[in-house]
């Protein structure tokens, strides 16, 4: 029974992963019959001290398959973890199975994620839960390298509050996906949590951001779970409590079945949230609805209808047609109706001039009129559009119209039905719509990004030589000084040249201060110093000597029309490469991790404005 319990703490509190119990913890767990040894090839470490040592004989696993480096190990999720699991946790601990209820009441019933703040712990075991395990996780800073490595939690990847107190989260997963949460505050005091079942949808609606990105995967239980746990965490700490959920975020619920009611057992059962208090919305998969007949679950369901006739239906929503139409539809309602006798909300997303004119809402009530759905089991729930970047042109429809549609629901048909309260429009709250947005920015900066290196590299293979070409400007010869010069060894043809100065040992020179000359140790007789003198005459003899003027400011201007081209092009690629690496360091500032290439590039901006400014002085 243990080793089972066992197997469930990696299925549960480890994304699922079918592993052994000790590589999902990446320590090793061991017996009390022996003391326990880890072989490597530099040393032999000794475990019997280890905080995870588990006394229990029926645990069995290889020793020395697993290393308990801090690189291996991730911290075990707090927000997710059952109660059983966390009791055999803490037993190999040498902890008391008290103490699992007393650290699960701090995370999920108080809201407390500090363990120091676990004031009926001891310090050994907040001592313990600091290094193996995790309550809270870390806000990204903006930059991922496609996993999160160093904790199993969800990464916030980015959070928007919206002025009506809607908070909107994006969560970046183990895999790179992002999903999203809404939390939405209600002025009787209600607090909805809008919860994603997959990482994009299969079910295309055109009107939906979600459906417009494709499906990636389904969420697992624990993902699924650990939204509202963190939620409802952070609604305790506040002083408040969550008291519904909507499975209404990314993706389709029904097509995540097992996944979905899984975690929908464990919010009922650790969060206390009541069934009755959670809504599955759906598009319409048929066979599941009629499964859900047969389960004993109360919870709420929602369909998601939009439109009244199979044509309008399928163009808006593609599943439509996939699970047999309105006909098919309707037919599983009345049989969940009927034999639940809980009601159904049909969701209806009105679209200004396309689905929200008074003939519009009679063919919504003569569709539940024709399927002989029970009046006081069916609720119309009308939702205003949130626009999507990729359903343009169409806005959601006005007060005047809303009212229409829902009175002629109400008083021609006798359905109950009623506008819902639009809330987050300022922050992208729709399902999708954050998501999406993140996406593009990632995308906008890994294309620039991209331009920079190209660009940067067609400016590195330019050199300098394109330079050279127009600005180089020749210098009479100053007999007797020379300065330092860069030899090309390709361009020169004597190789001796080189080795020649290669094998030659430099010449030192002292300066006397007082007789303000050099001295050439070299020449030490008075014969080589005269031979000396008269070689100088000769070649100063043989130019003739400079005019007096008074010394004046040169410059050296570019005369060719092809040259001066060639200096402009030069010029604007260094003042684009100049721009470019700015926006590097900015990227760099604000928390984006910068590779090694990008790094050299920025450490060659000095070298580049140097260049500019000669390219600047050259054209003048």
């Amino acid at each position: 029974m243990r080793s089972i319990i066992m197997q469930k703490i990696l299925t549960s509190s480890f994304g699922g992963r079918n592993l052994p119990f000790a590589s999902a913890f990446k320590i090793p767990l061991f017996t009390h019959h022996s003391t326990p040894t880890i072989a490597t090839s530099r040393s032999t470490t000794t475990l019997s001290s280890n905080p995870l040592y588990v006394s229990n004989p029926s645990v069995h696993t290889e020793v020395g398959e697993y290393l308990t480096t801090k690189d291996e190990f991730k911290p075990i999720n707090l927000q997710t973890i059952t109660l059983d699991e966390l009791t055999i946790l803490l037993k190999s601990w040498k902890q008391p199975s008290f103490r699992a209820s007393q650290i699960l009441h701090w995370v999920r019933e108080k809201g407390v994620t500090d363990y120091d703040d676990m004031t009926n712990l001891p310090k050994s075991l907040r001592d313990l839960l600091k290094e193996y395990c995790k309550a809270a996780a870390d806000q990204s800073s903006g930059s991922h390298n496609g996993s999160s490595s160093s904790s199993p939690m969800m990464e916030i990847a980015f959070e928007q509050i919206s002025k009506d107190g809607t908070v909107k989260r994006a969560y970046r997963l183990h895999d790179g996906q992002i999903i999203e949460s809404v939390l939405m505050p209600y002025e009787d005091g209600r607090m909805t949590a809008c919860i994603s079942s997959q990482a994009g949808c299969a079910q295309g609606c055109v009107f939906c951001a979600t459906g417009q990105m494709g499906f990636a995967r389904q969420l697992t239980s624990n993902e699924i779970f650990e939204q509202v746990a963190r939620f409802s965490s952070e609604c305790k700490a506040d002083g408040r409590r969550l008291s519904n959920v909507v499975m209404m975020g990314m993706g389709e619920p029904l097509a995540n079945y097992r996944n979905v009611f899984s975690a929908i057992g464990r919010m009922n059962d650790e969060l206390g949230i009541g069934q009755r208090r959670i809504t599955v919305s759906t598009v319409g998969i048929v066979p599941n609805i009629r499964k859900l007949i047969t389960e004993q679950i109360q919870v709420k369901l929602a369909i998601s209808l939009h439109c009244a006739t199979d044509e309008e239906r399928t163009a808006l929503l593609p599943a439509n047609k996939r699970y047999g139409g309105l006909d098919e539809l309707m037919l599983s309602i009345k049989e969940y109706t009927e034999q639940t006798k809980r009601r159904v909300t049909f969701e209806w997303a009105l679209i200004e001039f396309q689905n929200d004119s008074p003939e519009v809402a009679r063919q919504l009530g003569n569709l539940l009129k024709r399927f002989n759905l029970r009046k006081d089991l069916c609720h119309v729930n009308v939702i205003p559009l949130n626009p999507t970047g990729g359903f343009k042109n169409k806005s959601p429809s006005g007060k005047k119209r809303v009212d229409t549609f829902v009175g002629i629901l109400k008083d021609e048909f006798g359905i109950s039905a009623t506008p819902r309260v639009r809330r987050g429009i300022d922050i992208d709250a729709g399902c999708g719509q954050l998501k999406s947005k993140i996406k593009k920015k990632e995308e906008e900066e890994e294309e620039d990004l991209k331009e920079m290196n190209d660009d940067i590299i067609v400016g590195l293979t330019e050199g300098k030589n394109e330079l050279m070409e127009f600005a180089q400007v020749k210098q009479a010869p100053v007999v007797g000084v020379y300065e330092d010069e860069e030899f090309d060894h390709e361009e020169s043809n004597d190789s001796s040249f080189f080795e020649e100065i290669e094998a030659d040992s430099f010449r030192t020179f002292d300066l006397d201060d007082e007789e303000a000359e050099f001295i050439d140790n070299v020449y030490e007789t008075k014969e080589e110093l005269e031979e000396a003198d008269r070689l100088l005459s000769l070649v100063q003899a043989s130019f003739p000597a400079p005019p007096t003027v008074v010394p004046e400011k040169t410059t050296t201007t570019i005369v060719n029309d092809e040259n001066i081209q060639a200096g402009k092009k030069r010029r604007k690629k260094l003042l684009k490469l100049l721009k470019q690496i700015k926006k590097l360091k900015e990227m760099e500032s604000n928390g984006t991790e910068m590779n090694e290439e990008q790094l050299i590039k920025i450490s060659r901006e000095e070298e580049f404005q140097i260049e500019l400014e000669s390219v600047e002085h050259n054209l003048k």
